[in-house]
């Protein structure tokens, strides 16, 4: 679901206390991962430039969504095994789903 708000913390507000939880908890995360991001709303969801590859991440209406560049998902496909994990596309309902040190290891090797 892509959403009209201008900026990430637009968009946080709007969720429910639910996905908030969840975005937040992925927000959060990328940012310190990847302290030098930098963070805006494009395509109707938060999105941080780092390097030259993004991070982008969703509160979809049945999961949640996580997009990285394919090749360093592609790196990574033995520990989210388990997961529906697209060409760059991680999705999962809960947030105990899906380890956060794995996602974290992605948006560090984007970082690069």
């Amino acid at each position: 679901m892509q959403s009209k708000a201008s900026t990430i913390p637009e968009y946080i507000s709007g969720l429910s206390s639910k996905e908030r939880f969840v975005v937040e908890t992925l927000d959060k995360m990328v940012r310190s991962a990847a302290p030098k991001g930098s963070g805006s709303m494009k395509y109707g969801m938060p999105t941080y430039e780092l390097a030259s590859r993004f991070i982008t991440f969703n509160s979809q209406k049945n999961y949640y969504s996580f997009y990285a560049d394919p090749q360093i998902v592609k790196r990574y496909l033995a520990e989210l095994r388990g997961l529906n994990v697209g060409k760059s596309c991680i999705r999962f309902r809960k947030i105990e789903d899906v380890s956060l040190v794995t996602l974290r290891k992605i948006v560090s090797d984007c970082a690069k």
